[in-house]
């Protein structure tokens, strides 16, 4: 593989990098895990220091007092901690540039070396050496001191350790075995600690019961949140030649216990570095220069209570990454140099989630995923959707995907496609009622055994919008197109028909209904509208007659308007309203604008409205039909009504009714009195 990268490549590095001043003879560069900070110390600090971060770029100066092993800032700058020797280190007050005197705080255990120290949060540090941990309040009192208090200590044995900043866990290695090595994990909340339960991990990728000259180091191990859950991925590697490396992850489960759940299959053997970014677990192999993608969620074989995961598709190196330097411009030169950059080099350091720093080149970079690149190269749509779906800002892309899959013809695995779409639509929409009904759906302070899914939601108008709706307007064209010009032949990548696109429309719909969700009325209108266009009457009534399309007031309002194009429409539409129960009113108001009064009348007295429908509005309808006889029964209905509820067979003031009892005398003469009638 080439070393200056890829151009398909699934990864790329951050177009603007943190510039700093590279490692030298004079300079010492060191990166702070907390603040993703890094802090070039020239001449051990009498030369400057300079701190470069994103939204960070400030200098200052400090005294020469013996060379520096370590220096980070509290991630609020207040206090500037720094080792010199291997048991203490000095706490410095810090203020707009200015380092004051501070303190020393040596370690309490005799004879203890001090292995690092991390910021777990403003106020709290936390010493790690070799006899065990050391839990320290720091605060900030004054311009030139700061009070430190003892919290708590924690006596064991450690060689290494790892921490992560965005799980608030420190891992100890405090054991090492012929085949495994045992990790102390603690958690870490402002002003207090808990030591968790202690776990054994695999060295070794081989079979054989030891594994002389694999260990396991600080650099084989990290951790990171997958999922919602909190996870420590362990590199095994070969103990012979002919095994392949795996990287076991280890996820903390409801009770806080460390289990391995899943192995990531490499299928190489050599030097491994591993980001976390949005749940996905990158591993870079600095020998192929190429780096492997894996989803935990995506299955694969089980044994043991244990998956094995292999890549979501093939290796590919990162895309290319060219540095500008435009301070090297000659001055005959208008454009500035561009500089390309090896990639995957050996002074290369990964740190979590996406951290990459160069210290020859003087570079930090973010590393981004490229979903587009990587959804062009997974053949398989289904399993490509189910992982898009768990990627944040994915949503875009999925619906691209579908649209591909319809146009490429593909439509075997359409229905799995839908299901997953539908299946967190369906869990989105739960999480939403349950938080409005005051029900907890945030995720508890420790991990449970179920990983979170939480990611991209495709709801019915985005899938109308962006596949169903444009699928249909280009048959629809292509379709003119051929008819049109008979010799015309549509590309044979998109040559989707109208009929294609509502059987497209009918299996999500299907879909949606699986999990229970209501389908709106747009899709139902989006398949009636193209079925009459197209003249396929025997099509539409089979689906509104097996019920394909649901009942609703918006479905039998769109039969209706069809009217003129589709008779059947009508009487398709008043059997809806029926069976929907509830729409008594639109049914009672269909006949009247066909001037269908009487069978108005009769429904409405059948559902027991008889008593209360306006009498203006019959008339009316009565009176614009033309035919007097059927005038001549409306009036005598309500005349009765009026003579039934009131004792008169006059029409109240408040019916506005004026105009048709004048229509009736002019038709039949004087109203008759009909006395009063018993109900």
């Amino acid at each position: 593989m080439d070393h200056l990268g890829d151009q398909n490549g699934y990864l790329e590095l951050s177009q603007n990098p943190i510039r700093f001043e590279p490692v030298s003879k004079v300079t010492n560069v060191f990166f702070d895990d907390t603040s993703k900070e890094v802090l070039s110390v020239r001449g051990g600090g009498t030369l400057g220091v300079v701190v470069r971060g994103i939204g960070r770029d400030h200098t200052f100066r400090m005294g020469d007092r013996g060379p520096i092993s370590c220096l980070k800032f509290s991630p609020d700058h207040s206090v500037l901690a720094v080792q010199r020797s291997k048991n203490a280190v000095e706490l410095l007050t810090y203020s707009e540039g200015e380092v004051g005197p501070g303190s020393v705080q040596e370690c309490r255990a005799k004879g203890a070396n001090l292995l690092g120290f991390i910021w777990t949060h403003n106020d709290d540090l936390v010493l790690v050496t070799d006899h065990g941990v050391e839990f320290y309040q720091i605060q900030h009192v004054a311009k030139d001191r700061v009070t430190i208090r003892h919290i708590r200590s924690y006596s064991l044995t450690c060689s290494w350790f790892v921490w992560s900043t965005e799980c608030s866990l420190l891992l100890l290695c405090i054991g090492s075995a012929p085949t495994t090595t045992t990790l102390q994990p603690f958690i870490f909340k402002p002003g207090q600690s808990n030591k968790l339960t202690k776990f054994e991990v695999e060295v070794s990728s081989g079979s054989g019961s030891h594994s002389s000259g694999v260990t396991l180091g600080e650099r084989d191990v990290c951790v990171g949140t997958i999922y919602g859950l909190v996870s420590s991925c362990v590199l095994r590697h070969p103990s012979t030649p002919t095994v392949a490396a795996h990287l076991d992850v280890y996820t903390q489960n409801k009770d806080g216990l460390f289990k391995r759940n899943h192995i990531c299959r490499l299928e190489l053997t050599g030097r491994f570095a591993v980001n976390i970014i949005d749940s996905l677990i990158i591993v870079h192999h600095q020998a192929s220069k190429t780096s492997l993608l894996f989803d935990i969620l995506l299955g694969g074989e089980v044994s043991s209570g244990v998956t094995s995961v292999y890549p979501i598709t093939v290796p590919r190196s990162i895309q290319p990454f060219s540095l500008v330097e435009p301070e090297a411009v000659p001055s005959t030169t208008s454009q500035p140099i561009s500089l390309p950059c090896e990639l995957y080099a050996p002074t290369w350091v990964v740190f979590q989630p996406d951290i990459v720093i160069d210290a020859r080149l003087g570079c930090m970079w973010h590393l981004r995923l490229c979903l587009d690149f990587l959804a062009n190269a997974v053949e398989d749509k289904s399993q490509l959707v189910d992982c898009l779906l768990r990627r944040k800002q994915a949503k875009p892309l999925v619906l691209s995907v579908v649209r591909q899959v319809v146009e490429s013809g593909q439509l075997a695995s359409l229905g799995q496609i839908f299901d997953k779409i539908n299946i967190a639509y369906r869990q989105h929409l739960n999480t939403v009622l349950q938080s409005q009904m005051g029900e907890s759906v945030s995720a508890p302070m420790v991990s449970t055994s179920v990983p979170e899914r939480r990611g991209v939601v495709i709801e019915q108008a985005d899938m109308y919008s962006s596949v169903l709706a444009p699928l249909m307007e280009e048959a629809e064209k292509e379709e003119a197109r051929q008819k049109e010009n008979p010799s015309h032949k549509g590309g044979c990548e998109k040559n989707v028909s109208p009929r294609i696109v509502v059987g497209v429309v009918i299996e999500y719909t299907r879909s949606l209904g699986a999990v229970g969700v209501t389908v709106q009325h747009f899709l139902y209108e989006l398949v009636i509208n193209a079925l009459v266009r197209a003249h396929q009457f025997y099509q539409l009534h089979q689906l509104l007659q097996y019920h394909v399309l649901a009942d609703s007031k918006p479905l039998a309002c769109l039969l209706l308007s069809l009217v003129g194009v589709y008779s059947a429409g009508q009487q398709l539409s008043l059997d809806m309203l029926c069976r929907l129960n509830t729409a008594h009113d639109e049914i009672i108001e269909v006949l009247l604008s066909q001037h269908q009064v009487t069978p108005a009348l009769r429904y409405a007295r059948s559902v027991g409205l008889g008593e209360t429908v306006s009498a203006r509005k019959f008339l009316e309808a009565a009176m614009v039909s033309g035919n007097p006889q059927v005038f001549y029964s409306t009036f005598t209905f309500f005349v009765l009504r009026n003579t039934r509820l009131r004792g008169s067979a006059t029409f109240a003031k408040g019916e506005h009714c004026d105009v048709y009892v004048e229509h009736y005398k002019k038709l039949f003469g004087d109203v008759p009195e009909y006395g009063t009638l018993q109900s």
